[in-house]
């Protein structure tokens, strides 16, 4: 029985989430998760008006999962520490997850990367799953932005998105997680 981790960030969501999506074409179970990490907290971000609006989504997260034969689980400490811990408890042979576009986003993919490529576990980034593109593809030459909209209107326009995916009917996650 193949086992893969999907990690939830800021994409709290089972309709169009490519990570998914992948997850569940390449393995029989998947461990859906997400990890409170306290360096949101050292950083100020946590308001209580955000926690409270995280707790709604992951409470919906959760049903959604539920309605579908699986759950939602949930660790608290250092992303890369937790990921880590929850793809050795089940024997995961890939972690997937939506690339973020922040300094923090892309440094915690680098130390993920790193810490599972050390244990034998592939790390799948999915682009444009929380942008319409994929970082970078909308850039001038010579530059690393545009200074005025219409040329980038124009070439915004001609980027293909990405096509939509409907939720998974199913997800099987094991039972020892």
């Amino acid at each position: 029985m193949t086992v893969a981790v999907v990690l939830f960030t800021s994409d709290l969501r089972l309709h169009d989430h490519p990570p998914l999506r992948a997850a569940l074409a390449a393995a029989d179970e998947v461990v859906p998760l997400f990890v409170r990490d306290p360096g949101v907290h050292a950083a100020g971000f946590d308001a209580p008006n955000r926690a409270a609006f995280l707790a709604d989504c992951l409470r919906d997260l959760d049903a959604s999962l539920r309605r579908r034969g699986g759950r939602l689980v949930v660790r608290t400490g250092p992303v890369v520490r937790e990921v880590d811990a929850v793809a050795a408890e089940c024997g995961a042979a890939e972690v997937h997850t939506a690339a973020g576009v922040s300094g923090y986003a892309q440094r915690r993919e680098e130390r993920l990367r790193e810490d599972l490529g050390r244990r034998g576990v592939a790390l799948r980034v999915h682009d444009a799953v929380i942008t319409a593109v994929a970082a970078g593809a909308v850039t001038p030459a010579g530059s690393d932005h545009y200074a005025v909209f219409t040329p980038y209107f124009r070439r915004w326009s001609q980027e293909r998105l990405r096509e939509t995916c409907p939720a998974p009917r199913t997800v099987r996650v094991p039972r020892a997680v």
